[in-house]
C-alpha cells in the first residue's frame, strides 16, 4: 500500500483503502500506553500478546523475536500484532533507545437491536509486522495519546481513544510494509497456493493467513493488484484448467469436474457457464475460438490454417496483421506486459510453447486456458499438425503440406544443377559467436525441403535422432570450420558488421582461406532476422530466396 504524498492528497490506491470500512463499528479498550529508554520487561523473557500491540522504535535498534523467528528491530519503524503473537525484544547494547508502545483491544457491533447493543473482540488487523509511515502525523498522535494515559485512569479516556482511532485509521490507509515489494510478496504466497492446490477446498481465511492479513484487508489488497476477489480468481483457474483437459483430452465432464476440485458435475457445469457463458459440452464444439499467441512461431502456424489470432506475438518479417504483444521470447526472460492486454482481449485460449508456459501460468492463467506445443523435442510439421488437431483445421494442415513440398521439389528440381551432388554447411555468426547447424531451424530448407548434402560431422550428429528434433546447432571457434569442408556455405549475419568479420576470415584465416566453399566464391551471406523464423510461412520465404541465391552464377 502507498505512503501518504507529501501534499497531503489522497491516491486511488489508498482511496480503495479507506472504503475497506474495517474500524466502522468498533470501540477501543487501550489497555497500556508508555514510553520508555530501554526494552520492556518482558523482552528477553518473551510475552505471548493477549491483545493488539503496537511498537514505535523512534530511536536505537536492536532484536525481535516473533513467533520465533529472528527479525531486526530498525530505527524510526512502526509494528503492530495481534492477539497469540509470541515476542521478544531486546536492544543492542551500545544504542540509544526510545520505544512508544500501545496494548489495546478492538470491539467489532454484532448485534444491534432496540433494547441492546453486543460487541464482539476482534482478533484481526488489515496490516500486521514492520511498517512504515510517512510525515509525523502518526507520531504527533501517538505522543497526545500517551500522553493522556490509558485506560480508564486517564482524565480524557476517550481523547485518547479518538487519538488511537485516528492513528489505526491512518495505518490502515497509509502505512506500507518496511520492504516495498513486502505485500507482493504476500500475494504471490497465495496465488502460488491457489495454483499448486486449486483441486482442493481453499477458503479465504486460509489465504488471508498466509498473506498474513485479515481477510478483509487480503480482500481488497487481491482485488486492487488482479482485478478480482480471491474466490472468483479461483473459479477461474479451475475453469481454465477444466478447458484445457477439455481441449486436451478425452475425458469426460463428470471426471474433469472432479480434477479441478468440484465434486458435483452440475453444480461444475453451473460454474462452468457462469463464467464463460457457455457449457463445457458447448465449448468443445466451439469453432470460432479466440485464441492469443505467446510465441511468434505459433502465430505463424495459425495463419498458415487460416486463423488470425486476436493478439499475438510477432515478427517484423511475418506478414501478419494482429495485436503486437511485447511478449518474452525465453523462459529466462522478463514478463513486463500487464494483464490488462489479456483482460481486453477476453480470449477462449492462449497458445505457446512450453519453454514460456510456467510464466504464463503465473500471470494469466486465470483469464484463459493456456496450451502448450512442445517446442525443442517436435519439429515443425508436429507443431503444425499439433495446432491443427487443437483448433480443428487439420485439411487446411495437410494442405499446406503437400503444397510446400511440391514448392521444395520444384526448387529442388531448378537448383539441381548448381548443386550437383555438392556439400553444403550452414553457419550463423551473430554476438561474437559462431554455430553449425544442423536440420532443424534455419537448417530445415536445406537440409529437410531441398534435401542437401550436410558435412560428415552434422550427418554424424544428426543420426540418431527423429527428423527436426535432437541437434540444432554446435558452437565453433572460427579455426573450426575445417573440420566443415563443404562446396558451398552460407552464413546467417545479423549486421554489416557481423558480415565484415566473415570476410577478414576469408582474408586471414587459414581454416578459411583454405575450404573449398571460401576458394571456389561460393560463400553466400543471408539475413539472420528472416531465417530465425521457424514456422511455415516463415520456410516458404527461405526456401524461395535460397533457390534465387543459388541460381546466380556468383555468390553474394
Amino acid at each position: 500500500m502507498a505512503a501518504r504524498p507529501a501534499n497531503g492528497r489522497m491516491t486511488h490506491n489508498m482511496e480503495t483503502a479507506r472504503d475497506g470500512g474495517f474500524l466502522k463499528g468498533t470501540l477501543y479498550d487501550i489497555e497500556a500506553a508508555w514510553v520508555s529508554d530501554t526494552a520492556p520487561d518482558w523482552g528477553e523473557e518473551g510475552l505471548t500478546l493477549t491483545c493488539h500491540m503496537l511498537l514505535h522504535a523512534a530511536k536505537g535498534e536492536g532484536q525481535l523475536i516473533i513467533n520465533g523467528a529472528l527479525s531486526r528491530l530498525e530505527r524510526d519503524t512502526l509494528h503492530i500484532y495481534p492477539p497469540g503473537t509470541e515476542l521478544k525484544l531486546t536492544f543492542d547494547h551500545d544504542q540509544n533507545a526510545e520505544l512508544y508502545g500501545v496494548m489495546f483491544n478492538l470491539y467489532r457491533l454484532s448485534d444491534n437491536s432496540v433494547v441492546s447493543k453486543l460487541y464482539e473482540r476482534e482478533r484481526g488487523f488489515p496490516v500486521q509486522g514492520q511498517l512504515k509511515i510517512a510525515g509525523s502525523w502518526f507520531k504527533r498522535l501517538l505522543f497526545l495519546l500517551i500522553a493522556e494515559g490509558s485506560s480508564t485512569n486517564g482524565k480524557n479516556r476517550f481523547l485518547a481513544q479518538q487519538y488511537l482511532h485516528d492513528m489505526l485509521d491512518g495505518i490502515i490507509r497509509y502505512a506500507e510494509p518496511a520492504r516495498h515489494n513486502e505485500m507482493e510478496i504476500r500475494l504471490s504466497t497465495t496465488l502460488d497456493y491457489m495454483r499448486s492446490r486449486y483441486r482442493e477446498d481453499i477458503r479465504l481465511d486460509k489465504l488471508a493467513e498466509l498473506a498474513q492479513l485479515h481477510p478483509t484487508y487480503y480482500s481488497q489488497v487481491f482485488k486492487q493488484a488482479m482485478d478480482k476477489t480471491p474466490i472468483t480468481y479461483l473459479t477461474h483457474l479451475r475453469v481454465n484448467k477444466a478447458k484445457e483437459m477439455l481441449l486436451l483430452t478425452d475425458k469426460p465432464v463428470r471426471d474433469i469436474a472432479a480434477e479441478v476440485g468440484y465434486g458435483d458435475e452440475f453444480y461444475f457445469s453451473r460454474r462452468f457457464k457462469g463464467t464463460s457463458g457457455y457449457s463445457p459440452r458447448m465449448f468443445v464444439k466451439k469453432k470460432d475460438l479466440k485464441i492469443i499467441s505467446l510465441s511468434f512461431p505459433y502465430t505463424d502456424h495459425l495463419y498458415t490454417l487460416g486463423i488470425r489470432p486476436c493478439a499475438a506475438q510477432a515478427h517484423p518479417h511475418m506478414p501478419v496483421i494482429t495485436k503486437s504483444l511485447a511478449l518474452p521470447e525465453h523462459g529466462s526472460e522478463a514478463w513486463t506486459i500487464t494483464r490488462q492486454a489479456f483482460l481486453d482481449e477476453k480470449p477462449d485460449l492462449i497458445l505457446c510453447k512450453d519453454n514460456v508456459l510456467s510464466k504464463a501460468r503465473e500471470q494469466i492463467n486465470d483469464i484463459a486456458p493456456i496450451v502448450a506445443i512442445p517446442w525443442a523435442s517436435k519439429d515443425i510439421y508436429t507443431h503444425l499438425m499439433e495446432i491443427a488437431e487443437l483448433v480443428d483445421r487439420k485439411q487446411a494442415a495437410r494442405q499446406w503440406l503437400d503444397e510446400h513440398e511440391h514448392k521444395a521439389g520444384q526448387i529442388r528440381n531448378k537448383i539441381r544443377f548448381t548443386t550437383g551432388g555438392g556439400v553444403v554447411t550452414l553457419c550463423l555468426y551473430r554476438n561474437g559467436q559462431l554455430r553449425v547447424y544442423g536440420a532443424r531451424n534455419i537448417g530445415h530448407v536445406f537440409y529437410r525441403s531441398l534435401q542437401l548434402t550436410p558435412p560428415d560431422r552434422v550427418r554424424e550428429q544428426l543420426k540418431g535422432h527423429p527428423a527436426g528434433t535432437g541437434h540444432t546447432w554446435t558452437a565453433i571457434t572460427p579455426d573450426e570450420l575445417l573440420h566443415y569442408e563443404s562446396d558451398f556455405l552460407f552464413i546467417a549475419v545479423q549486421n554489416g558488421e557481423d558480415q565484415e568479420q566473415i570476410r577478414q576470415w576469408q582474408r586471414t584465416n587459414p581454416a578459411w582461406v583454405c575450404h573449398p566453399a571460401v576458394r571456389r566464391g561460393r560463400v553466400y551471406f543471408i539475413d539472420w532476422g528472416k531465417w530465425k523464423i521457424y514456422a511455415p510461412i516463415g520456410i516458404n520465404q527461405q526456401l524461395e530466396e535460397i533457390g534465387q541465391l543459388l541460381t546466380r552464377s556468383d555468390s553474394l
